[in-house]
């Protein structure tokens, strides 16, 4: 029995060092096929995670990018009908110029203003006779003028004349200026913008794209990102953090969290400040006249505005003077346009520096100016500017110039619809100052 039980136990002892072993084994190879198993498919919700976190951001980025887009493109509407309705009213201004001119001169130079502006209709008749003297474009003077953005018009004798932008010269000239600003875009890599008559429409859902309708101006505007993009971002972020996700997958989570929101508030922080500089920028372009330093008529209308509310709420009434340049074409015939601008930066300069820093001088169009100045004697003030503008002397081809401003003064009333009113009986004095200086003139010639 003895020798039977020393042949037992060490073969008990080594089957059971056996099974031990294989247990170990198939609990590694257990653990490992669990590791694994675990591995990818923390992998593969991390990716998916990381490609969702991703598309939210770049689609939170396209839309906000869209949206800022949408109103710099505004602005732009805004400033171009501006530009084309203060051409319409320049040739008016300039025609009135030659009013003078006999019959057979007056068409020839009515023609001459218009050709030189591409996208100007006009015609002249004679209204007796009803005889198209001149027409250029589409113009006809029997029907609705339906198709003109900005109009205007003057008679001269029997001679009337019409002239106009039709819409969709001004529409066809916005298109273009957005479609040259679309295309000075700076994008990411992966990143495309587009400008067109219809929804862009990406096949096979390969891309993300945000997209924003301009309405008045039957464009669409979209942004996106291509698809693969967005997948070779995901699949860096996910090998980068694939095995730490397995391993530490609470940590994980919240370090996602943190690099989502710390992408996103950094993403928002970069549109923010780039938009808040670009926004200023053209603020500042908007607001100020380029080739004087005034401020820009956008922003008069915008100052005389809220006077005026203010004016309404019971403030005192700012002085508001309305004066142009006396003989500036005379300067710009005889010396050229460069001389006429120095004369306009000068005069600015000279009546901002009269003003001071309490009154607002605005550059109203060509050589008129509006000075907006509250808590103001308007006759000492009226007589401080003519007096140094007076004084300013130039020099031009050896030539010493001095010139002098016309201006009428007003004031807000309370019988007044708006700020327009104020203006208005500003522009009728200012006319009357001229015809007072040029009697005067005359009696003492």
């Amino acid at each position: 029995m003895k020798a039977k039980q020393r042949r037992v136990v060490p073969s008990d002892r080594h089957n059971h060092n056996i099974v031990m072993a294989i247990l170990v084994l198939l609990i590694c190879a257990a653990s490992g096929l669990a590791f694994w198993w675990s591995f990818q498919h923390v992998a593969a919700i991390y990716l998916a995670e990381t490609e969702r976190a991703v598309a939210e951001i770049k689609l939170d980025f396209l839309q906000t990018t869209v949206k800022n887009l949408v109103r710099e493109i505004d602005a732009l509407k805004k400033s171009e009908e501006l530009a084309w309705q203060t051409l319409v009213q320049d040739r008016h201004r300039l025609l009135e110029l030659g009013m003078d001119l006999s019959e057979e001169d007056f068409p020839r130079f009515l023609a001459s203003l218009m050709e030189a502006e591409p996208s100007l209709t006009a015609a002249l008749w004679n209204r007796a006779t009803g005889e198209i003297i001149y027409q250029r474009g589409q113009l006809q003077v029997d029907e609705p003028f339906e198709d003109l953005l900005y109009y205007d018009g003057l008679a001269q004798g029997e001679l009337a004349a019409l002239w106009g932008v039709p819409r969709s010269a001004v529409d066809a000239a916005i298109k273009d200026r957005i479609r040259q600003m679309v295309a000075e875009l700076e994008l990411g890599s992966g990143t495309w913008v587009s400008i067109s008559q219809a929804p862009p429409g990406p096949e096979g859902g390969d891309e993300l794209a945000y997209t924003q309708r301009l309405e008045d101006l039957n464009l669409v505007i979209a942004m996106g990102v291509h698809r693969e993009e967005l997948e070779r971002y995901a699949e860096e972020t996910a090998q980068a953090g694939g095995k730490l996700a397995v391993l530490l997958s609470l940590r994980l989570v919240l370090i996602l969290v943190l690099v989502v929101v710390t992408a996103l508030g950094l993403v928002l922080l970069a549109e923010y400040l780039y938009f808040r500089s670009h926004t200023a920028q053209l603020v500042q372009e908007v607001s100020i006249d380029l080739l004087t330093g005034a401020k820009s008529r956008r922003s008069g209308v915008a100052l005389l505005g809220s006077s005026f509310e203010e004016f309404q709420a019971g403030e005192e009434s700012p002085v508001i003077f309305m004066c142009d340049v006396d003989s500036l074409k005379k300067i710009n015939d005889t010396f050229g346009h460069s001389a006429g601008d120095q004369v306009l930066q000068a005069l600015s300069a000279e009546v901002e520096r009269v003003v001071g820093s309490s009154g607002e001088v605005i550059r109203w169009a060509g050589d008129e100016f509006v000075i907006v100045a509250p808590k103001a004697n308007e006759e000492k003030l009226a007589k401080r500017i003519v007096r140094s503008v007076s004084a300013l002397e130039f020099q031009f081809g050896g030539e010493r110039v001095r010139t002098s401003i016309s201006l009428g003064a007003s004031r807000f009333q309370p019988g007044d619809a708006s700020y327009l009113d104020a203006l208005n009986r500003a522009d009728r004095r200012l006319y009357e100052f001229k015809r007072v200086t040029k009697a005067r003139g005359e009696k003492d010639a």
